[in-house]
């Protein structure tokens, strides 16, 4: 096995959005991994409220630790950088005997795609990263997670995006996803895979990969010739359905796959005000309806017939509820409008 088999260089990207505390904890997490090729690039989406620097100062303090640490296991140190221009940052290249630790400002809230590009696009610049590990900043991961989901994309060179069994942080013995979800073409909607099972039920891991639309983009490990035949992410979609959008445009060239070891636990929806328990904000009902619509209309346009009875009934929900305002931004939402607060 040649160096770069097994210990490929990877990239975790972590963004932020006015969740300093929860995106150290992130970083924290991922830089205790067992994985030693590993850079982590931190990107804030111009949060506005002092993040970008917490995140540099918590990083900062708990660094010397982290790295005597990383000595302690026979691991390169990790050397922090911030950088207040993503569109000036040079590659991660340097001094082979250091990883890089990055905080980026990318310099607009430009919404999930855009921040995650962003980051994965300073980890590309470096030729020698292989995968781009994309990691929701509410996440924390298991020490041997990076581990085993190289170990399944070694096997298979076919797949592009690898996904992991995510469970609840707060609820660590139930699952969110096995992997990701799969779009119901009959009912124009997703599903997540293996949601609110036990997390020690058994798993048919090749059943799951037969079932994947699209891998849950709070863990998504994609490799580079994904991105380079592909190309990123659609930033038309500022937060929800562009995980099923690059998953539909990657299709027939690349596979997506699961590895049932690999174990993430996540806080689900903290920066936008959702949860997996029937509570949502109005920003986050306008971005869910906006980037179904855009999807359909882009990949299934046949389909959106389906997806009206639901809006309609929402719509008529919110009315009846006395939420005007939200029903008017279900509206605009599925019109591909901008959201209206007021």
């Amino acid at each position: 096995m040649t160096q770069s088999q097994g210990n490929p260089r990877t990239a975790a990207i972590v963004l932020n959005w006015r969740a300093a505390a929860d995106t150290v904890q992130c970083v924290l997490s991922a830089a205790r991994l067992d994985h030693e090729n590993l850079d982590i690039i931190v990107c804030d989406n111009a949060s506005g409220d002092g993040s970008f620097e917490a995140i540099r100062a918590g990083l900062a303090e708990q660094l010397p630790a982290l790295n005597q640490a990383r000595a302690d296991r026979g691991m390169r140190p990790f050397v922090l950088d911030a950088l207040e221009d993503a569109a000036l940052a040079t590659p991660l290249r340097g001094d082979d005997a250091t990883r890089r630790l990055w905080v980026v400002q990318t310099g607009r809230n430009g919404g999930y795609a855009a921040g995650n590009n962003a980051g994965a696009r300073l980890a590309l610049a470096e030729p020698d990263v292989e995968y781009v590990w994309i990691l929701n900043n509410d996440t924390l991961v298991e020490r041997d997670a990076l581990t085993r989901l190289l170990e399944r994309m070694a096997q298979d060179p076919a797949i592009g995006i690898c996904g992991a069994k995510v469970v609840y942080l707060e609820k660590p013995d139930v699952v969110q996803s096995l992997g990701g979800g799969r779009f119901l073409r009959g009912r124009a909607r997703c599903e997540l895979l293996g949601k609110g099972t036990s997390v020690d039920a058994p798993v048919d891991a090749a059943a799951i990969e037969a079932q994947l639309s699209y891998v849950n983009g709070a863990a998504a490990l994609v490799r580079r010739t994904l991105i380079e035949t592909v190309g990123y992410m659609d930033e038309g979609y500022f937060l929800y359905w562009e995980e099923i959008d690059w998953a539909v445009r990657a299709a027939g060239r690349f596979r997506l796959g699961y590895c049932d070891a690999a174990k993430v636990y996540h806080r689900v929806g903290m920066s936008i005000g959702t949860s997996d328990e029937g509570q949502s904000s109005m920003l986050s009902d306008f971005y869910l309806t906006r980037s179904k619509f855009r999807f359909l209309r882009r990949h299934y346009p046949g389909l959106v017939v389906l997806a009206l009875p639901n809006l309609t009934r929402a719509v008529v929900r919110e009315l009846r509820a006395g939420r005007r305002a939200r029903a008017r931004n279900l509206l605009l939402a599925a019109a591909g409008g901008r959201y209206s607060p007021g």
